[in-house]
C-alpha cells in the first residue's frame, strides 16, 4: 500500500539476490581454489609479474623505435618477453583447469613475439607508414613473381 512493500515481498527479493550471489560464488569457487592451492599457478603469476616489471623498467624511457630495435637485437630482453608470455599462457591454462604441456613451443613463442613486434611497428605512428609501405612492396614482389 502506498508504494511500500510487504515484509514477505522484501524477503523474497533478498532471497533472489542471495541465490544469485551464491550461484556466482559457486561458479568462482574452482578458480579461487586453484589460485589458493596450485603452487605452479602461483609461480606462473609471480614470474609473469616480475618479468613484466623488469621489461617496463628497462623500456619505460625509450622511444618506440628504440624499443623495437632492442626487442630485435637484445637477447636478454627478448628472453624476458618470452618468459612473461610463457608464464601468462601456462597460468591461463592452469587457471581454467586445462592440461599444461611441458617442453616444446619455442617456435610458437617466437612467432608470437615476432607478431607483436610487427604489429607494434605497423601501428606505431612514427614507424607505421614506412613499415606498411615496406610490407606492400614485399607483398607485390612476392605475388608478381619477379
Amino acid at each position: 500500500m502506498f508504494g511500500r512493500k510487504s515484509r514477505a515481498e522484501r524477503m523474497k527479493e533478498r532471497a533472489g539476490i542471495l541465490a544469485g550471489a551464491a550461484a556466482a560464488a559457486e561458479g568462482a569457487r574452482p578458480f579461487a581454489e586453484r589460485l589458493l592451492y596450485d603452487d605452479e599457478l602461483q609461480e606462473n603469476i609471480r614470474t609473469f609479474l616480475e618479468s613484466a616489471r623488469k621489461i617496463y623498467e628497462e623500456l619505460s624511457g625509450d622511444s618506440p623505435d628504440r624499443i623495437a630495435a632492442r626487442l630485435w637485437d637484445d637477447d636478454k630482453l627478448r628472453r624476458r618477453v618470452e618468459e612473461a608470455v610463457h608464464a601468462a599462457q601456462e597460468g591461463s591454462l592452469r587457471l581454467r583447469g586445462e592440461r599444461v604441456r611441458k617442453g616444446g613451443g619455442k617456435l610458437r613463442k617466437l612467432v608470437f613475439v615476432l607478431a607483436v613486434v610487427v604489429a607494434f611497428l605497423m601501428l606505431n605512428p612514427k614507424t607505421g607508414p614506412e613499415a606498411r609501405q615496406t610490407a606492400r612492396n614485399i607483398y607485390h614482389y612476392v605475388t608478381s613473381g619477379e
